[in-house]
């Protein structure tokens, strides 16, 4: 593995954070906003300039390495390819929840995963509003603040909570009614501290920035994840539903019921 200091990265992520996302929460203009793909696919100033900053002083921090940020993959998608690499690659979502900081709700988080020679070796996801990092590395643990974070116990699988993405729904009836925050990042955090069982995702592509550090710091609290086929998650672009749940037999209860299409 790779000899990085955890909080050097975590300093650096909170410090951009305090500079370019807090300052702008709730305080955008019109002209500080723009769309992507869709309408709904917001992309702000704050996402740019903290892809930008990050990119920069982590690249510093670590100087054979590679970025693959949102916004640079949005223009230039050939950025992907160095996932493929055996070089050290910073993948970045600078905003996650970017409509929900855009109308100023607090759901988002800042994420950034270290991938190397295709797996997650490290990861960071930050809550700037809240100030709250959920850091670790691979075969060390999930880590809030001093402690150790641990996923929660299933007592009875048809009472789990779950947060989800768009187009989820599952069979059961008995089984309640998943949230959907907007925010993927936001949905790690609460799984990897015990605050809710499962996530869930149902979407032809699955993003590394949404993904890659989530789920690394979801298995170190003990959870399982994989795609709905079984195949193992990677830190690439996927075309395929994903699943975390705290033990593979909450995954296959979770997996069996997932609808294919949401109400």
């Amino acid at each position: 593995m790779l000899n990085l200091d955890l909080n050097k990265v975590a300093d650096i992520i909170k410090t951009i954070s305090d500079q370019e996302v807090l300052p702008r929460f709730n305080h955008l203009s019109v002209s500080d906003i723009d769309t992507k793909n869709s309408s709904e696919d917001f992309v702000t100033v704050a996402d740019t300039q903290t892809e930008k900053r990050l990119t920069e002083e982590l690249t510093a921090l670590l100087p054979d390495s590679f970025v693959v940020g949102e916004e640079a993959a949005f223009k230039d998608p050939s950025v992907l390819m160095y996932l493929k690499q055996d070089r050290p690659v910073w993948v970045i979502d600078p905003i996650d929840g970017t409509m929900n900081f855009a109308y100023g709700r607090s759901e988002i988080g800042v994420v950034v995963a270290l991938v190397y020679k295709g797996e997650t070796i490290a990861g960071w996801l930050y809550h700037p509003v809240y100030k709250r990092m959920i850091m670790g590395e691979k075969g060390g643990g999930a880590w809030y603040e001093n402690r150790r974070l641990k996923v929660a116990e299933v007592t009875d699988l048809h009472k789990m909570t779950g947060v989800v993405g768009r187009r989820v729904a599952f069979k059961d009836e008995r089984l309640p009614k998943p949230v959907w925050w907007g925010s993927a990042c936001f949905g790690y955090m609460l799984i990897i501290s015990g605050g809710t069982h499962y996530s869930a995702y149902r979407t032809k592509i699955i993003k590394p920035w949404d993904h890659a550090a989530g789920v690394m710091l979801h298995q170190e609290a003990g959870g399982y994840t994989s795609y709905v086929d079984g195949a193992s998650y990677t830190p690439l672009i996927g075309a395929n539903h994903l699943i975390s749940a705290p033990n593979k037999e909450a995954w296959e209860y979770l997996r069996n019921n997932l609808c294919a299409k949401a109400d």
